[in-house]
């Protein structure tokens, strides 16, 4: 019997499935994996038949059995949870265009994690899992979802065989339902703090983040010489969902003179257009107050030229404008942030390692070592950005968009 071994490789706008299979060739693979877009996102683009034709060519030569291709389904996909009807539906939506869309590129398998039960008992999540798989399957053919083995972590569904099995019972269609194994979840089921132990002793102050959580919610300042337990810390931190642990950023002087209290967040807007990144907008969010973490209320924002001078209006989420900061009197007049520029190329370089993600917001800090990336957000925000006391502009950046992408904009609904 051959040995069938392979690895996730990417799959991007530019070749799509033809890159993926070039990608696992050059690391003599017979296998591979593939998120058919962002791993953490549900943004898809068109598939293009060409590179599908000349991926499966490029298979057949080299001995690559496509049904040994596997497609992974977004994390963000929860079945288990039905709180938010909505988002439930959606969810259901989402994977019968996925399951269609794996199925035109001419592959089989699909691996889904079960979901999370967060509002909810195991049993309730299991029949919602079943639910949702068995609507899926009435709306499409020969693609099969192989439910992955998880780790255990939180309210996760799916964590030991029988759980697994459960949900198999519900199914209808059993015939394409199955299992994916993962070896490092299975071994993962118990607990182990050593890398966590070893970003806490790099750093004096940590913040914990949840992945999904938004406006500043979700996010735990942690003081490392405070903490008594660490195994209870982490412990914690993943039934809270708390997945993502980042090293606190130093601010820069410049932006301390204006608030020292908290890191000021610079959202950039890019838009990629024929393999080329565009600013679209930008503002940074200052807190008005002395809180350690920045949400969505209360604060003040102004938008920058690149030559890190205000170009806007200074105004609050009622539209108050402001000349000095209420709470180190700093007046925005004489504000200049030297590495506004750089910001911005730094954003423009980071869209084109993700052009499948056409529009993105970027955040950005600033450290006295220059801009640092902190996260992009495929939903860039609306509100503040679009506000037209910003900039005494109703259409928000409209024009900025139309400018950008031209005739494209005739197949927009606006």
């Amino acid at each position: 019997m051959n040995l069938i071994i392979g690895s996730h490789v990417s799959f991007n706008s530019k070749k799509q499935l033809l890159g993926s299979v070039e990608e696992a060739l050059s690391y003599n693979a017979n296998t591979f994996m593939i998120y058919t877009g962002g791993a953490q996102s549900t943004i898809r683009s068109n598939i293009n038949d060409e590179y599908t034709y000349e991926a499966f060519k490029l298979m057949i030569e080299n001995n690559i059995n496509p049904k040994n291709v596997i497609v992974h389904a977004p994390y963000i996909v929860n079945l288990a949870n039905k709180s938010d009807e909505r988002k439930y539906e959606f969810y259901i939506e989402f994977l019968i265009n996925e399951l269609n869309r794996v199925k035109e590129l001419g592959l089989d398998k699909i691996v889904l994690h079960p979901g999370s039960a967060t509002t909810c008992t195991k049993e309730e999540a299991i029949s919602n899992i079943t639910e949702g798989i068995n609507k899926i399957y009435e709306k499409t053919t020969d693609v099969m979802i192989l439910l992955e083995y998880m780790a255990g972590k939180g309210n996760e569904v799916g964590t030991s065989i029988d759980e697994l099995k459960s949900i198999i019972d519900k199914i209808n269609d059993k015939d394409r339902v199955g299992v994916c194994i993962d070896t490092c979840h299975m071994n993962d089921s118990g607990v182990d703090i050593s890398k966590f132990n070893e970003f806490l002793d790099r750093h004096e102050v940590v913040f914990a983040k949840d992945p999904l959580g938004e406006c500043g919610h979700g996010i735990k300042k942690i003081i490392v010489k405070e903490i008594e337990n660490r195994e209870s810390v982490y412990r914690e931190l993943l039934n809270n969902k708390q997945f993502l642990i980042e090293e606190a950023i130093i601010q820069s002087d410049e932006l301390n003179e204006i608030n020292p209290n908290v890191v000021n967040s610079f959202r950039i807007v890019t838009l990629v257009k024929d393999g080329k990144a565009h600013i679209v907008n930008n503002a940074i969010r200052i807190n008005q107050f002395d809180s350690e973490i920045i949400g969505c209320t209360n604060d003040i924002y102004f938008s920058f030229s690149e030559d890190g001078k205000i170009d806007s209006k200074v105004i609050d989420d009622y539209g108050n404008v402001y000349k000095r900061h209420p709470l180190t009197n700093k007046e925005f007049d004489s504000v200049c942030i030297k590495d506004v520029k750089e910001a911005f190329e730094l954003c423009k370089k980071a869209a084109l390692e993700v052009p499948e993600v056409r529009y993105v917001g970027w955040d950005i800090a600033f450290s006295n070592k220059g801009p640092i990336l902190v996260e992009g957000n495929e939903y860039p925000g609306y509100g503040i950005l679009q506000f037209y006391k910003l900039k005494g502009k109703r259409t928000g950046h409209l024009k900025e968009i139309e400018d950008i992408i031209g005739d494209e904009m005739k197949n927009i609904k606006i």
